[in-house]
């Protein structure tokens, strides 16, 4: 899969910008670089017609503290991360040429964090969401401003024995997608560490497969 250089610190691989068919966005988590999630698309296997756009994090991570703490400790970087990766998602729509169906998010940890609350503060932009092991940004019961996002469907996995998003994190986040109309697939995996499994990259598959 050949990668090249985009503009503002991007990365691309995959079908080439003008012909795709369809694109996704890769978010990275703490610590982690856009070249590696450039691996995980190569994980995932041949997904014809698909470009893909990987932006990076200042110093490697979105932001500075954990996901459940309130939103404004992890400000200005979470807005910034959104900014950023709204960018993204317009380089990988090619300025609209390819709609909100055609698109997706892909996040892992930090970046599927991300992932959501762009989803939230941009309702409709993006129609599919994977979320590998991420939740809801904020507390537990913090309730989004959103009024629905009706039209979207996410793929969430997670773990029972995952330190850094708990299961009743992830199972939180997929009642409150759910009561936003967004159509979940929750997938909970028993004793899996804090890794995206080949079970996941299945489950992506299937979903990316119909974009």
């Amino acid at each position: 899969m050949g990668v090249l250089e985009t503009p503002r610190r991007l990365r691309e691989a995959g079908a080439a910008r003008g012909r795709a068919r369809r694109a996704g966005v890769l978010l990275h988590g703490r610590g982690h670089t856009p070249d590696e999630k450039v691996d995980l698309a190569a994980r995932l296997g041949i997904l014809d017609g698909m470009r893909w756009v990987a932006p990076g994090a200042d110093l490697g991570s979105w932001y500075p503290y954990r996901f459940w703490d309130p939103v404004s400790s992890n400000e200005p970087f979470l807005s910034d991360a959104i900014a950023r990766c709204d960018e993204a998602v317009s380089e990988a729509s090619e300025d609209g040429r390819l709609l909100p169906e055609q698109l997706a998010i892909i996040g892992f940890s930090q970046g599927a964090c991300i992932a959501l609350e762009y989803a939230l503060r941009h309702p409709g932009r993006v129609r599919t969401l994977v979320v590998f092991t991420g939740g809801l940004m904020g507390p537990p019961g913090t309730k989004p401003a959103t009024a629905s996002l009706a039209g979207t469907r996410v793929l969430l996995t997670g773990s029972d024995s995952d330190d850094w998003i708990p299961e009743a994190s992830t199972r939180e986040t997929a009642d409150v997608l759910r009561k936003l109309g967004v159509e979940v697939t929750l997938r909970v995996y028993h004793g899996r560490p804090h890794v995206v499994s080949e079970e996941e990259l299945a489950e992506a598959r299937s979903i990316l497969e119909h974009l």
